[in-house]
């Protein structure tokens, strides 16, 4: 294991030197340059129709030469007078529109005074407005106090581009390669069309199947629940919400496309590198290589959109073995629990998937009194790895291992998903709204593991290989009813919600796992495991919940409420030891649990509106009481809390380019059925995990804020949060270490625990270059506790990640995009520091996409560099793909040929930290194919993903 080092200053790494470099790029890019303080003059006029009559509203624009940038905008008022102020000496073009009226361009000189244009005619002109025309609409973002938008034409996407890939170029927004999106720090949650659910609570139903051609604005904001909708007043359940403002073109007649693809054959996938090759050659044998290993590579998806005013229809279907899902993989992770999932991130593994999906939404009556949003999905999801890990662990004050692991994991999962939001106004002030959610899910998994422990100097300690399989079947589903009634005119209202949750699990495991490694001889047997274990679990929550609502003075409203709600839980495992004479019931692992968690609430909330901002406080007071039982043992468990829980929020816009917010809560986290149940789960026989029934519940406080900047005449714009929580009674993991490196491990209380994060986004036009800079800062820190054999140990973990990027500005020809990404970590332990480690990743990567008439030619490289110095050298990894794309038939159809991992590199590779270890991941992933995919374009043409503008496009200048 490596100890930590003093590295003289000539021995600096060379990410550190690449990243010291960008810094003084940047640095440049963004210094101002020096310049004399100018004079600035007003450009006056008045703008009059052909019979010399004022016209109001027409916008007045100055643009600046020779680049047409916008530099100062106005309206016209009512008499047709217009005066655009500080502007600065210089060339000019004054451009005027309006609507119905042919649009007027004349050059403009500003040297030394004040200039009068005098009156401008407009002419009546009964066609389209002139595309090039620069309007307010072209300015990529507007910033209001609950909302961030951003406008879509600004944004130019590559050709057959997915929302997804739109949302990937918008500051402040991340996609991660599983499709999960965050934004401005927070996990987006909901992707709305048109304020329409889409496929219910999965986001990447629409973000990776919708064109982004149809989009017309992006906007980010917390939608409120459907009670807090209803009151008017923030309840502390937002979620981080997108919605998808549909172009008019979109919102009428039907759009799609089909398409279909194959490949050359693909060599498996990438080889296991590093340090996995000897472990590996040690795991179990399996009954297969995988369902999804090897093959041709293939790729077929339909997409059909038919929408009107009232009505959304959508029909989406997929199949390909290319790591291409089109759905949200938390479905197939929950399956069965911790057990099953797809390991890493959306390039893990072989995966081949099928789904079929189909979406209704409609308002009846053409208004929003009476509507309904219902989707059916069948998904199915074939994913097979072979992963390999090595480990720094922490073991006590002295004592450390290094753990090298390889896995073979092989998972079929198959589901079925309903989804229902309706709402009915029975009378004007009275409305009912029910939501509802049904899934269904079975998954098999087999998996084989094999792990080899040493110690921090090298000593053999354990080995260990399990073979398991799992046969899982998962029922759930929810429901809740929400209803408001206005009691007279000054707004005075009662609301009652009732919600209900159920889900049933049954698993089956077959478990064979044998173990080397004792005090005497460190290479012999030291147990041998063959189980078949069966796990079937219920889970039922329900709740009542009565308020009203009172308004006050100075446009303030007071909430008072009530709820009672209680989740019962129980959940049997039966263990059987599978010897010569059969199956035996094993006693000490086989056992029961029951437990019913009730809470009574009550409290008040008041919020104030007003122009300048919004303020919500609230205070609630929480009693709840948890009765559990021991099936079988005779043992009850009983306990009774109380808490007390304010929240604040305050969101302020201070003027038209910032707005400003903060949000305090507070919260209780029961512990997990699975933390409390004393069951003993030994499918890793190296590290034993057993319930605890006396854990308390957790109480965070939690604090964001968030701060947003746009100038619409420079475009320059920052975008940061920050986010801050304390837990107190934090539940964390006490583990007892034996002399060969055996850990058991259960949860436990201890003290509190720190969390932080926060970060930037700014960006602004380079005009000097033709081009745009985009800056990227994050801060993550994290402080907990855990007990080793009894001794405390304080873990903290802080992480720095620089981000950068340029592009140009002018795309009708070429599209030019890079940047680097660097993220600097740093891990200590206060048991043993001799553990304290440090190490940076940073990611190079560069896209382009060159226009020559019918002809697209791409490519797109990324080049991600891991520390050598943390588990000794490994391979970075270099990913290359390129396409050429070829419209045909009147653009209704296209050719695209794709070269995936041209290098041969691709894997998955994942640092990670916890406060009981450092680990780094490699899974072998889909490497090497060639595809040729046809196209074939539905209904209106630019709707069905062709690429945002294209060469005849809006052109949009920075």
């Amino acid at each position: 294991m490596r100890r930590p080092t003093i590295r003289p200053a000539s021995s600096a790494r060379p990410g550190m030197i690449l990243a010291l470099l960008a810094g003084g790029l940047v640095f440049a890019a963004l210094a101002p340059r020096p310049v004399e303080a100018q004079a600035e003059y007003t450009v006056s006029g008045v703008i009059a129709d052909a019979a010399g009559a004022g016209l109001n509203g027409a916008m007045v624009v100055a643009l600046a030469k020779p680049d047409s940038v916008l530099t100062r905008f106005t309206t016209s008022s009512g008499d047709g007078v217009f005066a655009l102020g500080d502007l600065g000496p210089g060339e000019y073009i004054l451009q005027i529109t309006l609507l119905g009226y042919g649009t007027v361009r004349q050059d403009l000189s500003l040297t030394g005074e004040n200039v009068n244009v005098g009156t401008i005619n407009l002419e009546v002109m009964a066609v389209e407005v002139d595309p090039l025309v620069v309007t307010l609409d072209h300015v990529p973002f507007l910033n209001r106090r609950d909302t961030l938008g951003y406008n879509a034409l600004a944004f130019r996407t590559r050709p057959n581009a997915t929302v997804e890939d739109l949302l990937r170029q918008l500051p402040g927004i991340e996609v991660e390669t599983d499709g999960s999106i965050t934004a401005q720090g927070e996990e987006v949650e909901n992707v709305l069309v048109d304020g329409r659910e889409f496929f219910g609570g999965d986001p990447t139903m629409a973000t990776q199947n919708l064109p982004a051609e149809a989009v017309d604005r992006v906007e980010v904001y917390d939608k409120e629940s459907d009670m807090a909708e209803f009151t008017g007043i923030a309840d502390g359940e937002e979620e981080r919400t997108i919605n998808l403002e549909l172009k008019e073109e979109a919102r009428s007649g039907y759009f799609g496309r089909t398409s279909g693809g194959l490949g050359a054959d693909m060599e498996n996938a990438s080889v296991t590198p590093g340090f996995g090759e000897d472990v590996a050659a040690r795991l179990p044998a399996s009954s297969e290589a995988g369902t999804v290993a090897g093959g041709i590579p293939y790729a077929g998806a339909l997409s059909i959109n038919r929408f009107s005013p009232t009505t959304q229809l959508a029909l989406l279907g997929s199949a390909n073995n290319v790591n291409q899902a089109g759905f949200g993989w938390g479905d197939a992770m929950s399956f069965g629990g911790r057990d099953f999932g797809r390991g890493g991130g959306g390039d893990d593994g072989l995966t081949e998937t099928r789904m079929l999906a189909l979406n209704v939404n409609h308002d009846f009556g053409g208004n929003d009194d009476h509507w309904i949003r219902t989707s059916y999905r069948l998904s199915t999801l074939d994913n097979f790895q072979n992963e390999t890990r090595r480990q720094e662990q922490l073991l006590g004050m002295s004592a450390s291992s290094l753990v090298d692991r390889a896995t073979r994991t092989d998972t079929e999962n198959s589901s079925h998903r309903v989804n229902l939001n309706s709402q009915f106004t029975l009378s004007e002030g009275h409305e009912l709204r029910l939501r509802g959610n049904l899934n269904a899910r079975s998954s098999l998994l087999d998996r084989a593991d094999f792990q080899d422990t040493r110690s921090g100097t090298g000593q053999f300690l354990t080995a260990a290989a399990t073979n398991y399989d799992v046969d899982g079947e998962d029922l759930g589903g929810d429901a809740r009813l929400t209803w408001r009634k206005r009691l007279d005119d000054s707004g005075r209202s009662l609301f009652a919600e009732a919600r209900v949750n159920l889900s049933d699990s049954d698993r089956l495991t077959n478990l064979a796992s044998s173990i080397e490694g004792n005090v005497e001889n460190p290479r012999a047997r030291a147990g041998d495991v063959l189980q078949e274990q069966t796990n079937i679990g219920q889970t039922l929550t329900h709740s009542v919940r009565l308020s009203m609502t009172q308004p006050m003075p100075w446009e303030s409203m007071l909430e008072v409420y009530g709820e009672r709600s209680a989740t019962a839980e129980d959940e049997n495992q039966s263990v059987f030891d599978i010897g010569p004479d059969g199956r035996t019931v094993n006693p000490l692992l086989t056992s029961g649990f029951e437990r019913t968690y009730s809470y009574l609430r009550g409290g008040f909330r008041f919020n104030r509106t007003s122009e300048a901002g919004r303020l919500v406080l609230g205070l609630r007071l929480q009693g709840s009481d948890l009765e559990g039982t021991i099936l079988g043992r005779s043992e009850e468990i009983a306990n009774g809390y109380t808490h007390v829980l304010p929240n604040a929020e305050y969101r302020m816009q201070v003027d038209d380019r910032r707005t400003l917010q903060f949000r305090y809560s507070t919260s209780t986290r029961e512990p997990r059925m699975t933390d409390l149940q004393p069951f003993v789960d030994n499918r890793d026989p190296l590290r034993i995990r057993v319930g605890n029934p006396d854990l308390q519940p957790e109480y965070t406080h939690q604090l964001r804020t968030e701060y947003r900047f746009f100038d619409t005449f420079s475009f320059v714009n920052l975008f940061t949060h920050a986010n801050v929580s304390f837990t107190t009674n934090d539940i964390a993991q006490s583990r007892t270490v034996t002399e060969r490196g055996l850990q058991t491990i259960s949860p436990v209380n201890l003290g509190t625990s720190w969390s932080a994060n926060g970060g930037a986004s700014f960006g602004r036009p380079l005009r000097w270059m033709g081009g745009q800079v985009d800056l990227n800062y994050d801060l993550r820190y994290s402080s907990s506790n855990e007990y080793v054999n009894d001794l405390e140990n304080r873990s903290r973990s802080l992480s720095h990640t620089f981000g950068i990027e340029l592009e140009n500005r002018a795309k009708e020809d070429y599209d030019v995009r890079g940047g680097a990404k660097l993220t600097l970590s740093d891990v200590s332990y206060s048991l043993n520091e001799e553990l304290n480690e440090d190490y940076l990743t940073s990611t190079l990567y560069g896209i382009a996409d060159l226009h020559m008439g019918p002809w697209t030619l791409g490519t797109e490289f990324q080049w991600r560099l891991y520390d050598q110095d943390l588990f000794g050298p490994g391979r970075n990894v270099a990913l290359w793909e390129a396409s050429l794309r070829r419209l045909i038939l009147n653009d209704q159809a296209e050719i695209r040929l794709v070269a995936f991992d041209i290098l041969g590199q691709n894997q998955g590779v994942t640092y990670t930290n916890s406060p009981g270890f450092i680990q780094e991941s490699r899974v072998e992933s889909l490497t090497q194919y060639v595809m040729l995919n046809f196209t074939w374009y539905l209904g209106n043409r630019s709707m069905s993903g062709g690429g945002r503008g294209g060469r005849d496009g809006d052109r949009f200048r920075r």
